[in-house]
């Protein structure tokens, strides 16, 4: 996963929990009881792990270009050495 793909994954698992948890505490207010707000923040909690947690190839797009290895400069009597 990519630095752009961990911050999609952490707003994505942000917004799914603050969505199924406000609709679900609407839900139960209005029934005036706290099951049904448990369990869609409960559906909210598991649908984001499933979405987030894993490493899905849309969390790839930006791929990080790594530096070339740098060759070691000891001679080479040094390195038998150690």
């Amino acid at each position: 996963m990519d630095y752009e793909g961990q911050k999609l994954s952490e707003l994505l698992f942000y917004w799914i929990i603050l969505v199924f948890g406000g609709v679900g505490w609407v839900i139960g207010y209005f029934q005036e009881d706290f099951t049904p707000t448990f369990y869609s923040w409960s559906v909210g909690v598991i649908l984001s792990c499933l979405i987030c947690v894993p490493d899905w190839p849309f969390y790839n797009r930006h791929p990080v270009k790594w530096l070339d290895s740098v060759p070691d400069r000891r001679p080479k009597t040094e390195q038998k050495n150690k």
